[in-house]
């Protein structure tokens, strides 16, 4: 009987410090737009669709979105969360391009993220992280002539404390303690 209690508490204590919601909203475009997003800057050349022009297709779900913007552009999403440590998460790829292509990403106005034009490249997960104020923006800034970066799969998450995984911690201990004297 104890072994299935501690079970069941390390079960909920996992779910706990795994179910950080996604704050971005239309993470993978999957609404086959740019809903939730803002775009800005130069927007030729930018869209979302079951592939990218150079035959890409989405990381997952049914959609991607690709830039070729020939002078700066992209999205941006204000994120609802207070402020401390998030972690940013994303599939890149790149469809061609050369050294005076680039993507920026930032967070809070902090890059995470930059890169010049490699030329093509299949979806890549970057993961970065970052310490910003309340409610941060999270952009994408791409110049890419005459080709495309993709984007799929955007999730940002608020980074649990030290001090939160110690209190979920003592609360399974107090369960644990609390199921024992109630069992004896």
């Amino acid at each position: 009987m104890n072994k299935k209690i501690l079970l069941i508490i390390a079960v909920v204590a996992s779910a706990a410090l795994t179910a950080h919601a996604n704050l971005v909203l239309n993470p993978g475009f999957e609404t086959g737009d740019f809903t939730g997003w803002t775009q800005f800057g130069d927007t030729s050349f930018t869209a979302v669709d079951t592939s990218s022009p150079g035959g890409i297709p989405p990381h997952s779900g049914s959609f991607l979105a690709y830039f070729g913007p020939f002078t700066d552009g992209g999205i941006q999403q204000t994120l609802t969360g207070p402020a401390g440590p998030y972690s940013v998460d994303f599939w890149l790829a790149a469809d061609g391009g050369d050294g005076g292509d680039y993507i920026n990403v930032t967070l809070g106005g902090v890059t995470i993220y930059t890169q010049d034009g490699s030329g093509s490249f299949g979806f890549t997960h970057i993961t970065e992280t970052a310490t910003v104020g309340a409610n941060p923006v999270l952009a994408f800034q791409f110049v890419n002539v005459p080709s495309y970066w993709d984007l799929d799969d955007v999730n940002a998450v608020v980074v649990p404390e030290p001090g939160t995984l110690g209190l979920i911690g003592l609360g399974a201990l107090g369960l644990v303690a609390a199921l024992r004297k109630r069992l004896v």
